[in-house]
């Protein structure tokens, strides 16, 4: 009898380990799939990301490359309408299939004080908007991307005063577009996003017979 009573202690006794390991077990696998959870938000959080800085590589390539090369004659000798700044580039491109019929649109690129990167846009190519006046009164802003902590934009090729075919950090009254323009991007401090070197490369020549018409925004004439 003792015997059996010393079999019922064992059993219960396996019992007792069996509730154990299987409540670790239990807790494990809850890390587990917690821990892929987190994993799983972290994954769709950098492809979101990463889509991010594609979509703006690809619109920022898109506009510089269609850049129009018109020309502007307030000085002596004509300068492409182009203004390209360390923190800023304002220039021409066709308007968007979307946009039309509007045939070119004024385009201005830069970094806020809030560190977004903005793309703005503006259809009035009138005098009515100086593209060169600071402020972004009457134009369309387009936020590409957030969170940014510093801008740089370079231009190559041959410029006064030196004519020599290099990197600058600007591009103003010149007769001609730059031969590449680099954008460079840094994140705020923390922030794991990659900003590759952007370097495009305009496909335009100065056209310097073209006088733009401001309702039409074709070369007068044409």
């Amino acid at each position: 009898m003792r015997r059996g009573q010393d079999q019922a202690g064992f059993t219960l006794t396996e019992l007792l380990v069996s509730l154990a390991v299987l409540s670790l077990v239990a807790g494990m696998l809850g890390a587990g799939v917690q821990l892929v959870r987190q994993m799983a938000v972290r994954a769709t959080q950098q492809s979101i990301s990463n889509e991010t800085i594609v979509t703006a590589q690809a619109i920022l390539r898109d506009r510089i490359e269609s850049i129009v090369p018109v020309a502007r004659f307030e000085q002596e000798h004509p300068t492409v309408d182009l203004r390209g700044a360390t923190t800023k580039l304002s220039f021409l491109a066709p308007a968007l299939p979307a946009e039309r019929p509007t045939t070119i649109r004024r385009y201005r690129l830069l970094r806020t004080a809030a560190g977004q990167i903005v793309l703005y846009e503006s259809a009035d190519l009138s005098a009515r908007i100086d593209p060169h006046a600071p402020g972004e009164l009457g134009w369309t802003p387009t936020i590409l991307l957030t969170g940014v902590d510093r801008l740089k934009i370079d231009y190559y090729g041959a410029a006064a005063p030196d004519q020599n075919r290099r990197w600058r950090d600007q591009w103003i009254d010149q007769p001609a577009p730059p031969e590449l323009a680099r954008v460079r991007l840094e994140f705020a401090p923390g922030d794991k996003r990659k900003w590759p070197d952007l370097i495009v490369r305009p496909v335009a020549t100065i056209n310097s017979a073209c006088r733009l018409d401001p309702f039409t925004g074709k070369c007068a004439g044409t």
